[in-house]
């Protein structure tokens, strides 16, 4: 008889351990869902929705890919604001050096040329300026500088004595490389500080389109972008302190000469300035719409999390209410357990 109770009990302790075993390994999961906010089992936990949750999830991937090339698109136009910024201060203090030494007197001893120089190459400077390895004002041929040398190298292009409106034309913007010489004084492209490239003229039209300079910001969307050096502003302020320069020739010998061709030189930088504040207006419109863009892309990319979260995320509530229960259920199986060893111990000692 004591045999038979002996096994009988040995038996129910197994049961009641096994059980004991499962319903820890229910609340562990029940505690790391608690934790984490998720089902323990990842896509097992949500079989039922498993390809609705993966087709969000490349959707989240795609979203982001294009937030990745939309801030670095705006991060250039950033970039483009402040060097466009930087050009203008360079302009508007050309502006002040040509009012300074219209004066003959004061020009022979302030060498006007030589300030001259100091404005072309900065502004050679940052027309130069990079992107990490791109070069930001090179159109679409952004692997190769914009600038032919240093602009201070530019030889003499408006000679001694020469008389504006006579010897030359007011200065017109070429907006091709086949445009050259046109109406300017400049003999071959070549001689103009933009850099071409005799062997692939193709790669010359490229430092004036910006046009393909374009991002995919959405399926079957582009958005252009980009400024280029070769654009007209920036063509007619070179020129315009070319001008300035080339005019110190006439300081000693024709002062009359002199003080117009700085005047009209003075001119034509006003017009660039003019257009240079355009190009500025325009970049701040593409940097507007890529801001928009990207926040276009963070709306979506919330309303995907949500989708994401209603499938993944548990009930914080029922999880709650389930460990109670295993809680409940565990603390009755040690309850069990132990009154099953009480009784095992007195049956053995009969």
């Amino acid at each position: 008889m004591v045999a038979l109770v002996g096994t009988t009990q040995y038996a129910t302790q197994l049961d009641v351990t096994r059980n004991i075993r499962l319903l820890n390994l229910q609340l562990n999961k029940q505690n790391q869902q608690l934790a984490d906010g998720r089902y323990a089992d990842g896509l097992i936990g949500v079989s039922q929705r498993a390809q609705e949750l993966g087709n969000l999830k490349s959707e989240i991937g795609t979203v982001n890919n294009y937030k990745s090339a939309i801030q670095s698109a705006s991060n250039r136009t950033n970039l483009y604001a402040i060097t466009i910024e930087e050009i203008i201060d360079i302009a508007v203090e050309a502006q002040d050096t040509m009012i300074k030494n219209r004066d003959p007197y004061f020009a022979t001893s302030s060498a006007p040329d030589v300030q001259a120089n100091l404005l072309l190459d900065r502004i050679g400077g940052l027309l130069q300026t990079k992107d990490g390895d791109r070069y930001l004002f090179a159109g679409t041929n952004y692997t190769q500088s914009p600038i032919n040398g240093t602009l201070s190298g530019m030889g003499v292009i408006y000679g001694a004595n020469a008389v504006p409106g006579v010897d030359y034309d007011p200065f017109t913007a070429f907006t091709a490389p086949a445009g050259f010489p046109g109406t300017s004084q400049y003999a071959t492209a070549n001689d103009f500080y933009i850099n071409p490239n005799a062997t692939a003229p193709g790669t010359y039209d490229a430092f004036y389109d910006t046009t393909s300079t374009t991002l995919y910001t959405d399926d079957n969307e582009q958005l252009s972008y980009g400024v280029s050096a070769a654009e007209g502003g920036f063509q007619i302020l070179v020129d315009a302190i070319i001008r300035f320069r080339d005019a110190a020739q006439d300081i000693a010998g024709n002062p009359e000469n002199y003080q117009a061709r700085v005047d009209q030189a003075r001119s034509q930088l006003n017009e660039a300035i003019s257009s240079l504040k355009s190009i500025a207006s325009r970049n701040g419109y593409k940097q507007q719409q890529l801001t928009e863009v990207m926040e276009r892309h963070d709306r979506a990319l919330d309303v995907l999390k949500v989708r994401v979260g209603s499938i993944e995320n548990v009930d914080i509530g029922e999880v709650s209410v389930n460990i109670k229960n295993l809680q409940t259920t565990l603390e009755a199986s040690y309850v069990i357990t132990r009154d099953s060893l009480q009784l095992s111990l007195v049956n053995y000692l009969r």
